[in-house]
């Protein structure tokens, strides 16, 4: 069998979106993954992530969103919790 030179091959035709390919991930796809790979700055945020990768949704109760939406409202309003002191 004869070897092939490069020049008998055939070209590789362009991909219709060839330049898309090279450019990345539409900004609303990146928007996702920078929120992936970036924690949250809320505390409970991060807590809730932590405590839900170890709590599955069959064993969560009906006012478990609803729970850690406040306490991620708390955290975030510019409240300044004080403590009584007597």
């Amino acid at each position: 069998m004869p070897e092939r030179a490069a020049s008998d091959e055939a070209p590789i035709p362009p991909v219709a979106n060839d330049a898309a390919i090279h450019a990345g991930p539409p900004a609303e796809i990146r928007d996702v993954l920078l929120r992936l790979q970036s924690p949250p700055l809320n505390p409970v945020t991060r807590a809730r992530n932590w405590v839900e990768m170890e709590i599955p949704k069959s064993q969560r109760g009906p006012g478990w969103d609803r729970h850690w939406r406040e306490l991620e409202a708390y955290a975030e309003s510019a409240a300044i919790w004080t403590a009584s002191s007597e």
